[in-house]
């Protein structure tokens, strides 16, 4: 049994380490031909794009993992069965359910160490990429105005340059439900704590204006930085932790966060849905896929990955518009392709499929 179970296992990693080599070049290439249009714009570079793609790895990695894994389970597997070695797996008594039992733990295994993985590395290395990218380019991270509340402060930040670079700054601080006082600054640098340059204090009590050079705030009184970096990040930049972070901090002041909410749960069930495509795409393996080449095998792993997540996309967001909380909704897309994949395997069981 355990010889059985590593040499499937041996065969597993093989061909999804194939697919995500493919997949991955094709991504970044992608990347890399939708950056030369930005050579020679500031100090955007050849070494500067070269970097950005550098950086970029870790993210694109996590993004193609999933249908790797997928296509990697079907060339694996669907080598193995066309070369009838599930027959021989079968005389030792290992039948369909134990078979794709076997399959299924080395799938949710093998994603969850991936998922941990990337998602150490990717949000970190993407938003530096973005900040990278955005500098050489003389833009910022942001064109829109973005508003915040924390405990008795009311933030207005008009320009966000980096992730740790301010400008134009309004903070409006409210006592007793009524405004005291209006900080205006010309630029934030976040080091440890919030700096401040060329301010100006509005006490609305007195109407006395007090101008200072430099003021500091704790990022208490301010925005947490990482609540900050996670505002104009994209959503899937964002770590584990951090959307956790921003999911507690907009909890705190009543305000719904159900999006980032619905890719915390996204993030953190990833393992499960990669379980549940190659479940759903097993049956097909052990029938007609057969018969099949690889390039097939590729096509059929390909639209099973698509399919999934564009199923998910639309029962999650369904549920956002009726007002289901967010947990539930990634369960209820994840449980309408569990009960397909349950009809087929049952499906596939009832015909006694030889293997």
């Amino acid at each position: 049994m355990n010889k059985i179970f590593f040499y499937m296992l041996k065969k597993y990693i093989i061909g999804f380490l194939l697919a995500a080599l493919v997949l991955l070049g094709v991504n970044l290439l992608l990347v890399f031909i939708s950056e030369l249009k930005n050579i020679g714009n500031h100090n955007y570079s050849f070494i500067t794009l070269v970097n950005y793609i550098i950086l970029l790895i870790p993210q694109n990695f996590l993004d193609i993992f999933p249908y790797a894994l997928l296509i990697g389970s079907m060339i694996s597997f669907g080598s193995m069965a066309y070369h009838s070695e599930f027959i021989a797996i079968n005389s030792h008594g290992i039948g369909i359910k134990k078979t794709i039992r076997i399959i299924i733990i080395q799938t949710f295994f093998i994603s969850s160490f991936l998922t941990i993985i990337a998602n150490s590395l990717a949000p970190k290395y993407s938003n530096e990429a973005q900040s990278m990218k955005n500098i050489a380019l003389n833009k910022g991270l942001t064109n829109n105005s973005l508003w915040f509340r924390t405990g008795d402060y009311i933030i207005n930040v008009n320009s966000i340059i980096t992730d740790k670079r301010l400008e134009d700054i309004i903070i409006y601080r409210i006592e007793n439900g009524l405004l005291s006082s209006v900080l205006s600054a010309e630029k934030g640098l976040y080091n440890i704590k919030w700096n401040f340059d060329n301010v100006e204090i509005l006490d609305i009590s007195s109407n006395r204006k007090i101008k200072k050079e430099n003021y500091s705030l704790p990022t208490n009184e301010f925005i947490p930085f990482e609540i900050l970096k996670s505002q104009f990040s994209k959503k899937r930049y964002i770590s584990i932790q951090n959307l956790y972070r921003n999911i507690i901090f907009h909890n705190k002041i009543n305000i719904p966060y159900e999006n980032h909410k619905v890719v915390f749960w996204k993030k953190i069930l990833l393992p499960v849905s990669c379980c549940i495509i190659v479940f759903v795409a097993l049956p097909f393996l052990f029938t007609s896929m057969r018969s099949t080449n690889q390039s097939q095998r590729i096509i059929v792993g390909v639209l099973f990955g698509i399919t999934y997540f564009v199923i998910s996309s639309i029962v999650t967001n369904l549920g956002l518009i009726l007002s289901i909380p967010a947990f539930l909704s990634v369960l209820l897309s994840m449980g309408v392709f569990v009960f397909f994949g349950y009809f087929l395997f049952n499906l596939l069981v009832k015909r006694h499929i030889p293997i």
